[in-house]
């Protein structure tokens, strides 16, 4: 089944937000063997977002999902929006009524505002607000429209409800997953392993589809097929992990989640001590859920009196070779497990940009150590980029250079 994501606001038209629902909403429904076939963001317009939802029925998707756009201000325009493009009428529901008056915890009638939010295409399906703006479910010529509102937590909460009402439940019934086979890369380039996966593909037989991408350093390759190329797809990935076992990371995790897994397995522990990411590899592994079993803490040294101390930098290294060099990232690491007692230290220092670089240490140089009891391992980078792309790239790359020291540590 295929399917179409409209996304409504005019902050992510022009750019104020970022558009964080089309990103939930494909991977949701790509795992429930959706496939999206076009996502368009559309502003505070009721024309536009009309236009939005016929240009959509065009392609005639099974779903449509509308993300914003519900709620209780001038500027909430789905609802009448969906309806006139459809040819509905707007009616109260009562229903909805319920699920707004809850919501605002009103003991009697609903302000205008309020009762705007209980206005619905006529025959649709209500879905219970996470926040006061009801959602609902219509249909729509041969496909079906859901809205929800366009607060990412609002929406995430509801989608659960959304996808088993009976209208999408019959949908997402109908449509079969494909299969599926995931591999990420670090340490190798996106034309090597294209390479190999499209000679592979011509050796394997037509029916899968390649999609590679690449982020700070990282390769993703996704192959996918109908369901019954099962055995394709992963004879396809275990060849590809066999060619490239030394930068073959994980088949679809995150390094941090892979890093994590890591640590919790060999009950160890790390902290960071971290200068030109500014916080942002301590930020890396909690996300993970749970990272307070291993992660002890980290600090950020921007200052060369923060680096001294508490991190225990020498000064005489400071002033003979530079904050940015191998010896300090390698105290750096050194520092952080001595101040927390851990089993792993990680240190980074680098120049970010865009100004500060030199011909001996230009925008882009990073040194990452990694300290453990079994030894120190520090590596060199040269990073392209502006200043964020350094900085996310260098996070990354420390992770890996983690992960890579986990291994060697346990042989």
């Amino acid at each position: 089944m295929n399917a179409v994501i409209i996304t409504v606001g005019s902050e992510l038209t022009d750019g104020r937000v970022l558009d964080t629902n089309t990103a939930f909403l494909a991977r949701r429904l790509d795992r429930l063997g959706v496939r999206i076939i076009l996502a368009l963001s559309v502003p505070d317009d009721h024309r536009q977002i009309g236009e939005a939802i016929r240009f959509a029925m065009e392609k005639t998707p099974g779903l449509i999902v509308v993300a914003g756009g519900l709620g209780p201000t001038e500027d909430d325009l789905t609802s009448p929006a969906v309806a006139a493009a459809l040819g509905l009428e707007m009616e109260p529901s009562s229903q909805a009524a319920r699920f707004v008056r809850s919501a605002v915890r009103a003991g009697g009638e609903l302000k205008p505002h309020e009762a705007k939010q209980a206005m619905m295409p006529d025959g649709s399906t209500v879905i219970r607000p996470a926040g006061t703006a009801p959602g609902f479910i219509v249909r729509a010529g041969a496909s079906v429209v859901v809205a929800l509102p366009g607060v990412p937590w609002e929406l995430r909460a509801m989608w659960k409800d959304a996808v088993t009402a009976a209208r999408i439940a019959e949908l997402i019934k109908a449509a079969r997953s494909p299969a599926r086979g995931r591999l990420n890369f670090y340490g190798v380039g996106e034309a090597e392993v294209g390479a190999a996966a499209r000679q592979l593909l011509g050796e394997t037989g037509p029916g899968l589809d390649l999609s590679i991408c690449s982020r700070r350093g990282e390769i993703m390759l996704e192959v996918t097929a109908e369901s019954k190329h099962e055995d394709l797809v992963q004879e396809l990935t275990t060849t590809l992990k066999q060619n490239f076992s030394d930068s073959v990371y994980s088949e679809g995790k995150e390094i941090e989640e892979v890093v994590a897994a890591q640590l919790t397995a060999a009950g160890a522990t790390l902290a960071v001590g971290e200068s030109c990411t500014g916080g942002m590899l301590g930020e890396a592994i909690t996300r993970v859920p749970g990272a307070s079993a291993f992660f002890l803490g980290g600090i950020t040294a921007y200052s060369n009196n923060v680096k001294r101390s508490p991190l225990k930098v020498r000064q005489e290294t400071l002033e003979n070779v530079g904050a940015v060099s191998e010896p300090v990232a390698q105290q750096l690491a050194l520092g952080a497990r001595s101040l927390t007692g851990a089993d792993y230290g990680a240190g980074i220092t680098g120049v970010a940009g865009p100004s500060g670089g030199t011909p001996e240490k230009p925008v882009g140089l990073v040194f990452i150590c990694v300290s453990s009891e079994r030894g120190d391992v520090v590596k060199r980078f040269d990073f392209p980029g502006g200043r964020a792309q350094v900085r996310e790239s260098a996070a990354t790359a420390a992770l890996h250079v983690l992960h890579r020291k986990i291994i060697a540590d346990s042989l």
